[in-house]
């Protein structure tokens, strides 16, 4: 009898916990990726193809569309009539609602793919599009190139990637090979700090809503500073806050990298690079020095490979780190 009633009992807790259990397998409870090795993955992947056409890739980054709706909404409000406070103001409103429709996208975006199995999948193909190492290099490559084979007016065609947003066309035209260097190592430091440091720190601490704030700043800053005028105050405000502490921890990182490359002096930036008063742009042409047999630009390309290599090291350590606890 007494078997019986056990019998009955475990019947009765097993149906209590059937009944207490849910029937489907909850989302993201299988196939599920940590965010640092997703970044890791893009890190690897991006190194590897990064500058080459990857259709999936540029169907999902998001730059050229953010681009085209930046200029548009430059071209509709930033209208010369109005006075400059009025489109100072405009712009300030326009930076403001796309700072918040990036977040909440950042926020839907993060919630897809941390609910739903496997749709890391286009997480990292996404941070694949939205981080540069290779491609910076191969446009630094593509002026070297030039340079080497004395043609300036190819040198400054290739360079022309490098300082989008920074440099007009016609101060291009005006530079020579000394200055084509220089301009190249200035593009180089502030693509390191843009295009990796920045992008990797806001998605580290902030996941894709930082990562998506940090790239509308980034690409309005780019689209509208050389030209909007007070319009594009917000957006030179908002990057200037956004990439702030990204381009100090990419100018000492840069600085470290420099160690590890002959012919560099990492001495002459570090102090300056710690109180702040030498910037990503500045720290290789401090680091790199110049020299009658040239390579000045290829001891470049190897103190941003080094630092590149650093950057993941960095994720990598805080991935095992998180692991471990």
């Amino acid at each position: 009898m007494g078997s019986v009633r056990s019998a009955m009992i475990d019947v009765r807790a097993t149906a209590f916990q059937d009944r207490a259990m849910p029937a489907f397998t909850p989302p993201g409870a299988y196939g599920a990726a940590d965010p640092l090795f997703l970044l890791l993955i893009a890190l690897a992947v991006e190194a590897y193809l990064g500058g080459r056409p990857i259709p999936l890739v540029a169907v999902l980054a998001p730059r050229r569309a953010l681009g085209r709706l930046v200029r548009e909404l430059e071209r509709r409000l930033n209208r010369p009539q109005r006075g400059a406070r009025v489109r100072r103001v405009r712009g300030l409103i326009v930076m403001m609602v796309l700072a918040a429709l990036a977040a909440v996208v950042g926020v839907l975006a993060q919630w897809l793919t941390r609910n739903y199995p496997f749709a890391w999948v286009l997480e990292a193909v996404l941070l694949v599009g939205l981080v540069d190492q290779r491609a910076t290099w191969r446009e630094a490559e593509a002026v070297r190139k030039a340079l080497s084979g004395g043609s300036l007016i190819r040198a400054r065609e290739a360079l022309r990637p490098l300082v989008v947003g920074r440099l007009g066309a016609a101060e291009l035209d005006r530079l020579g090979a000394p200055a084509l260097v220089v301009a190249a190592l200035t593009g180089l430091g502030h693509k390191y700090a843009v295009r990796l440091t920045a992008p990797v720190l806001w998605y580290v601490v902030f996941g894709l809503p930082g990562l998506f704030v940090q790239q509308t700043a980034h690409v309005a800053a780019t689209c509208l500073i050389p030209h909007a005028g007070p319009f594009g105050a917000g957006a030179r405000l908002l990057d200037a806050a956004v990439s702030a502490p990204a381009r100090y921890l990419a100018a000492l990182l840069l600085t470290v990298a420099a160690a590890f490359v002959p012919g560099s002096r990492p001495g002459a930036a570090l102090g300056p690079v710690l109180r702040g008063r030498c910037g990503p742009d500045d720290c290789l042409v401090q680091v790199i020095p110049a020299s009658p047999s040239g390579g000045r630009l290829m001891r470049a390309q190897s103190v941003f490979a080094v630092a590149c290599l650093i950057n993941a090291g960095l994720v990598a350590a805080l991935a095992l780190g998180r692991l471990a606890l």
